[in-house]
């Protein structure tokens, strides 16, 4: 076990030791301040205050407690742990996107355009080493994969069709537009920093040795710049020295009539 599993165990008994105090002192609190409650009527509210102060800042105390811990037990599971989505409520809560996605059934995002960039998680600028899994359904052309996105501007894209895969990258370039100085001025206008977005294209695609029907399970590992593609358990796409961006999210894309449908997305933290 190395020093990093071992802090993160050690931390996982101590939340588990605190959770388990704060359950019981707080029951017995609860169970104390119920039996006192069936004597407000004989003493009245400010005695029943007065003499149950104490037994009131520990149950204030103890829910606070519990509060806190399963609001951190939720920040670690899904800035440290990872990140795992069903389809369970509103889009915009955990994704950036643009376009038409929707939800058309439980549990199930459709992907599609016609707006080119996609869409990413919210979550995830600092992930580097991870495995994103999900099951996907091709309705028409593809479904475009994103990984170690930085934002919907930059990003790695593979386009996974019924029978290839074809690795991009869509990348944002800075440049400064030239304008001519007027006669009447002695220095040049000052114009603002623009963007040229394109995509770069790596041929020749990979095929696929069974064209994909139905739905299917699919599971990207990216690790430093390596970058392996499973279908149905099988490895199906391999490219070290590749991924030149360091970290980033997740996410899908696809343009014009290209739809897909995707279940059950998990990203599961590496070393």
């Amino acid at each position: 076990m190395n020093i990093k599993r071992m802090i993160g165990a050690i931390e996982r008994a101590i939340a588990l030791l605190l959770r388990w105090v704060g359950y019981i002192s707080g029951l017995g609190a609860m169970i104390g301040f119920s039996a006192n409650v069936f004597q407000w009527s004989s003493r009245g509210p400010i005695a029943f205050l007065i003499q149950n102060v104490q037994t009131l800042w520990i149950v204030a105390i103890t829910v606070t407690v519990i509060l806190l811990l399963a609001w951190v037990t939720r920040l670690h599971t899904r800035f440290i742990r990872g990140y795992r989505d069903k389809f369970k409520r509103d889009l915009r809560k955990n994704w950036d996107f643009e376009g038409q996605w929707r939800i058309p059934e439980t549990k199930t995002l459709l992907v599609t355009g016609p707006e080119d960039p996609g869409g990413i998680t919210k979550a995830g600028a600092h992930w580097e080493n991870y495995t994103l899994s999900f099951s996907a359904c091709i309705m028409a052309e593809c479904i475009g994969v994103i990984v170690r996105a930085q934002d919907l501007n930059n990003y790695y894209m593979f386009q996974i069709r019924r029978d290839r895969i074809r690795p991009h990258r869509r990348v944002s370039i800075p440049f400064v537009p030239v304008t001519n100085t007027p006669p009447n001025q002695t220095s040049p206008q000052i114009q603002p920093v623009q963007f040229h977005v394109g995509w770069q294209i790596f041929d020749p695609p990979t095929e696929l040795s069974k064209p994909l029907e139905g739905w299917f399970d699919v599971r990207i590992i990216v690790r430093g710049e390596s970058a392996h593609i499973y279908i149905n358990d099988n490895l199906v796409f391999q490219a070290d020295s590749f991924l030149k961006i360091a970290t980033g999210k997740i996410g899908f894309r696809n343009h014009g009539m290209e739809q897909a449908l995707v279940r059950n997305v998990r990203v599961t933290l590496h070393e």
